[in-house]
């Protein structure tokens, strides 16, 4: 566009400046009679435009003030662990454990009477039939009369009731290794009918003393001082 303009005016000057000629030759000499096939004059005034260099304005470089930095991550905290509780410890069960042995240890009864599987018969009702007659032997350790808190217990159980007697060692062989139990007990082992009788003996320690008198008085502080004997049994049999 630019171009185009200067062309314009350089036509125009061109122009102008042979209208200035032409009026000045025109009052010297007598005008010209043209010939009607006469061509006009055009003068052509070559221009040449030279093109302006494209330029470009180079941005403004931008210097860092310092070295450049490489963009880390932001360390990550982690996570804040809160303590649990200690597991309350469990108490361990106690094992079974088995018998504990005695807490003094002279031996085992050897049992003579009733022996095992004997026959004895009660009345029915009321008081009569058989008495039971306890023996027994003690052991190598209780040959002869020594301490009076030790002695023995006999355990007598059926289906309908039970007795435990206790006597001392020196009792004992006082009433030449026997004990009695009466027409009336062995009545309330049976109860009116047929039973099974069970009894065993266990050589036992005392922390005070027997009462020889009573043979039903169960001695104080008392512990075994053996293993029991084998249980044997009696059949009692009832009659009216």
């Amino acid at each position: 566009m630019r171009n185009s303009k200067l062309t314009m005016i350089v036509i125009l000057v061109a122009l102008a400046s042979a209208a200035s000629a032409c009026s000045s030759t025109a009052a010297q000499t007598p005008p010209v009679t043209r010939v009607a096939t006469q061509t006009p004059w055009v003068i052509y005034v070559p221009v040449t435009s030279t093109s302006e260099p494209a330029t470009v304005t180079p941005l403004p470089t931008v210097t860092s003030a310092g070295p450049l930095r490489t963009p880390t991550k932001a360390a990550v905290k982690p996570p804040a662990i809160v303590p649990t509780k200690s597991p309350v410890p469990v108490a361990p069960v106690a094992a079974a454990t088995a018998t504990a042995p005695p807490a003094c240890n002279l031996g085992t009864v050897t049992q003579r009477e009733p022996n095992n599987g004997a026959s004895r018969q009660t009345k029915e009702t009321g008081v009569g039939g058989d008495t039971f007659r306890f023996i027994w032997d003690p052991p190598g350790s209780l040959q002869g009369p020594g301490d009076p808190t030790v002695g023995y217990q006999l355990n007598i159980s059926s289906t309908r009731n039970g007795a435990t007697y206790y006597v001392s060692h020196n009792k004992f062989l006082k009433d030449a290794k026997l004990l009695i139990m009466d027409k009336p007990a062995v009545s309330a082992l049976a109860g009116g009918s047929d039973v099974t009788v069970t009894w065993s003996v266990v050589i036992v320690k005392t922390t005070g003393s027997f009462n020889d008198s009573d043979p039903t008085f169960r001695p104080p502080g008392l512990v075994n001082c053996g293993s029991p004997s084998p249980t044997w049994t009696i059949a009692l049999r009832t009659f009216s």
